[in-house]
């Protein structure tokens, strides 16, 4: 449809979300730009018959974009292996495209990257990065209801985590201030100069034995740091103009001299935008996750579970969201938000292509049915 492939071009040109991430030399926007161009790709090969052959530059752009997925986000690894085992069930015939455009770049920069943090030549970042949940499970807890927290838990706890901080730290939308990171002034809750890896090893034993003493808690923990994803009403907790006119800017050496009104400009205008009611939902990446997941109960329901295959990368990212530090931020929403449209061409084509099948079918019952009833007559 026009209408639709309008919206694409229009997206692209003229959305903050697009717009503002082409400027920003960091690691989401990246690996969303290259999902995209993955994305495409896997459909592409989804509608070409199995009796053709892939361009080799498709083939080659397959490569590529996997691999910069891979350098971009350390957990592209999981969702690329996921998808691997999927297309391997679901096309076989190309098991052979699969294990040379997905699983070997994987393997290999994957393992480059283990080897290179085994040897010491790549610093590996921080287990607790990855633990957003747990720590705002845990630091609500330590809030709200501390005398549920068991001695064990606390002795287990202790050389991780000053607790007594951890709950002036805890905010809901923000794990940031609990693990003592981020741009903001912030408390030592976070033991990270003294903490072994000894001490790691006692952490999920005593997040455990702190969220099945106070479950409610607990879940409210998780639903808080989370919701703003699924509900479109949240207003971002960052915004679109975040890459434009962020702190790291304002406080770089010489960036922040050049035209820092039109960047005080735009990013007012943006924001202004985000926080218009309704109007500002088009540029909230939380409306392209709600209604992707509408798409994909709709698959369910009609039973497409082909095009259900190539679509499980965005519930692997949704769940990638849910883990993440922060509650509605943009930048995790922006692959969904990126192939959203494509996704719906995706839906609509399906539609079309099964309803002509199902037409098709139908005529031929009917002309069957005339010739059997001319051939009792005769």
């Amino acid at each position: 449809p026009i209408a639709l492939r309008a919206a694409v071009i229009i997206t692209f040109l003229f959305s903050p979300l697009v717009v503002f991430s082409t400027i920003s030399l960091t690691k989401s926007p990246l690996f969303a730009f290259a999902f995209v161009w993955w994305f495409g790709i896997m459909y592409e090969l989804n509608c070409l018959d199995f009796k053709q052959k892939p361009a080799a530059h498709t083939i080659v752009e397959l490569i590529i974009s996997v691999c910069i997925m891979l350098i971009a986000a350390k957990y592209a690894w999981y969702i690329l292996a996921i998808q691997f085992v999927l297309m391997i069930i679901s096309s076989r015939k190309r098991w052979k495209i699969w294990v040379l455009c997905i699983l070997l770049p994987t393997i290999l920069i994957h393992g480059a990257i283990m080897l290179a943090i085994s040897s010491g030549a790549i610093i590996n970042g921080d287990p607790i990065e990855s633990r957003g949940v747990q720590l705002q499970q845990i630091a609500r807890i330590a809030k709200l209801d501390p005398k549920s927290i068991p001695h064990a838990a606390k002795r287990a706890i202790s050389p991780i985590f000053n607790l007594s901080q951890t709950a002036e730290a805890y905010t809901p939308q923000d794990a940031d201030p609990v693990k003592s990171s981020g741009l903001q002034s912030k408390k030592v809750s976070y033991r990270w100069r003294y903490i072994t890896k000894d001490d790691m090893k006692k952490f999920n034993h005593a997040w455990l034995l702190m969220i099945t003493h106070s479950p409610i808690v607990a879940t409210d923990a998780l639903l808080a740091k989370s919701y703003g994803y699924f509900d479109i009403l949240d207003v971002p907790y960052v915004g679109p103009e975040y890459y434009v006119n962020t702190e790291n800017i304002k406080n770089s050496e010489w960036i922040r001299y050049w035209l820092p009104e039109w960047r005080s400009a735009v990013s007012s205008s943006a924001e202004a935008w985000s926080n218009t009611p309704i109007l500002g939902w088009i540029i909230h990446g939380n409306l392209y996750v709600v209604a992707t997941l509408l798409i994909g109960v709709a698959e369910i329901a009609l039973r497409r579970w082909k095009t259900l295959v190539l679509h499980a990368p965005l519930a692997l990212l949704m769940g990638v969201m849910v883990l993440a530090p922060a509650n509605n931020f943009e930048r995790h929403m922006l692959p969904i938000a990126f192939v959203f449209f494509f996704t719906v061409l995706m839906f609509i084509r399906d539609s079309v292509c099964i309803s002509c099948r199902n037409t098709c079918r139908q005529s031929d019952k009917i002309n069957c049915d005339l010739v059997h009833d001319s051939t009792r007559e005769d």
